[in-house]
Parts: structure tokens; sequence; C-alpha cells
């Protein structure tokens, strides 16, 4: 009997030792991990807040560490930027601002984002598209259209993946009746998952802008490259419910002190704007659902521990000077 009391209090002891050295060693990895540097959160999405959430789906499993990308600095000459314009039928000198590279002629002009090597090329009939399409060609065809433009001028990115064609640029009349009709036609390509996990935000995009007939008016992208980093701690999906509550996220589509049910929650990757100096693309929770009207809900907000990342204030930097995206 004692030598089985000595045996289980031995079993004890290793369990324990065991535990301590798990844990010791987590604190230890989570020491050695440097802080990212991120934007601020968007709080542009709504002027409401969320202040209890009910869960109303099957929430899944996550990982506890996901890898953390790094935004590659492009590298851009004027010289790759005459080449790139010539191809596009846009000729001029090459003319350099503190935020990009451009050409610009009676053609139209081509414009390359020095921080990410993101492009905008616009055409004088871009500008001039505001009527109704006449004639629509088939969403196959404009995705083969826009794919072999890209592909020829040297455009399509390596990650680049058909998203959709976008008939949503509509020109609106009638006086009792509303109408709506495509003025401009958008085939919009995103990038592919990474490490199984979406890439989104406001792109990674490139999109090709078509006119009447099926005539290529323009192209733009919002595109970062980007390469593995760090693998990374990720919270609870219970710690990112409470930091929505906490205002610690960015909320569309609910009203102050709002209640919302969850339907969904996903992990994915956030890309910023084209003039916020982004240094890493780390993962989010997403999280949909209907609010107290029952009308949907969608939250972000960040999947990496607080006292692992640092909010860099915004640079005074602008976007390159041409037509957005629309």
């Amino acid at each position: 009997m004692q030598r089985i009391k000595i045996f289980v209090l031995s079993l004890l002891i290793i369990g324990l030792i065991s535990l301590l050295g798990c844990q010791s060693s987590n604190k230890s990895t989570s020491e050695q991990l440097s802080k990212l540097t991120v934007s601020p959160m968007d709080k542009t999405g709504s002027l409401g807040s969320i202040v209890d959430l009910a869960v109303d789906t099957q929430i899944p499993d996550f990982p506890s560490n996901v890898m953390v990308y790094k935004v590659k600095k492009p590298v851009i000459t004027k010289e790759q930027v005459l080449v790139q314009a010539e191809k596009l039928g846009v000729s001029g000198d090459v003319r350099e601002t503190s935020v990009d590279l451009n050409v610009k002629s009676a053609e139209g002009e081509y414009i390359v984002d020095k921080e990410t090597g993101s492009f905008h090329y616009l055409t004088k009939e871009f500008n001039l598209q505001g009527f109704p399409l006449k004639s629509l060609l088939s969403d196959e065809e404009y995705k083969k259209l826009a794919t072999d433009f890209l592909t020829e001028k040297g455009l399509l990115k390596e990650n680049a993946v058909f998203k959709d064609v976008n008939k949503d640029n509509v020109y609106i009349s009638g006086a009792d009746s509303e109408k709506r009709s495509p003025f401009m036609i958008e085939v919009r390509f995103g990038h592919k998952d990474l490490n199984g996990i979406e890439f989104n935000g406001v792109g990674p995009k490139i999109s090709v802008y078509f006119g009447e007939n099926g005539k290529i008016i323009g192209a733009a992208s919002v595109w970062r490259e980007v390469e593995p980093y760090k693998e990374y701690p990720i919270i609870s999906v219970n710690e990112s419910f409470n930091q929505i509550k906490a205002g610690k996220a960015t909320i569309y589509d609910v009203r102050p002190n709002d209640k919302g049910t969850v339907k969904n929650v996903k992990l994915m990757y956030m890309s910023d704007p084209v003039g916020y100096n982004q240094e890493f693309v780390i993962p989010y929770y997403q999280i949909t659902g209907i609010n107290s009207e029952s009308r949907p809900f969608t939250g972000f907000t960040r999947a990496i521990p607080e006292n692992l990342f640092e909010e860099k204030p915004l640079p005074s930097y602008s976007a390159p000077q041409g037509r957005k995206n629309r």
C-alpha cells in the first residue's frame, strides 16, 4: 500500500512539474515575440455600439496560434513605370511626388503608389463614362477579357484569383419609377487565402473597368505583397465578444447600445487601404449576426492579444492622385 501511495504521489508531482513547465514555456514564447505595429481601428463603420451579444450558432474550433504576415516593400523605379505606361498606351515623362510615380498624357494616366505598388490606369473615356451602357456582355466574356488584358500587360499578380463581375456602378433615372442601369462594368480579382484563411479588407483587389461594347477604359489595384513572419497566439472567441462590447472593434449597422445575436464567427486577414503604412497583416475575428431590429450587422476585432501589438499613428500620407476604386 505504501508503494502505491508513493507511486501516485510521484505521478502527481510529475504532472504538476509538466504543467508548470508548459505554462513557463508558453509565457517564455509570448515574451520572445516582438510587438506588432498596427494601424488604429477604423471607427467610421458605425456610430452605434453593441452592449450585449447572444450566440445562435455552433462556434468553430480555432487554432491557438496563427501565422502573421509581413508586408514586403516594393522596389519601383521610374524605368519600370515608364515601360508599363507605354504598354498601356500612355506616353510621356515620369513624374515623382512624395507618394507616387506617374505618367499623364492626353490618352490617359498611369499612377503607381510607392508604398505598396498599387496602381491606377485611367483612360480619357473613363472620366466620360456616366450614362447607361447600351449593350452588355456575359459575365464569362468580361472575365476572359479582363484576365487576358491583365496577363498581356503584366498586371495580373501571381496570387490573384477571379472574384466577381460588379454591375453596381449604376445610373439612376426616372421621375415616376426609378430605373437603374450600369454605366460601367468592373471585373474584380482578389487574393488567394493565406494559410487557409481569407485575406480581405480594403483590398487586396485588382479591378478592370469596361465601357461600351466590352472596351477596357481603366484598371486599378489595392495590393500588397506579403510573406510569412511568425506564428502568434490568438485570443478566444469569448474574448473577441468582450472586445466588441468594449468598443475595441469596427462595427457596421448597429444602433447605440444595441444588442446582437451572433450567427457566424470566422478568422480573416485584413488589408488596410492604400495610404496606410501597413507593416503586418494580422488575423481578425469577423462576427456577423443580427441586431435588435433583426437586421444584419458585421463586426471586426483583432485576434492578436493586446500585449502583442501597438497602434502606430497614421502618417501624413495620402493615396495616389487618381480616381478612387469604385
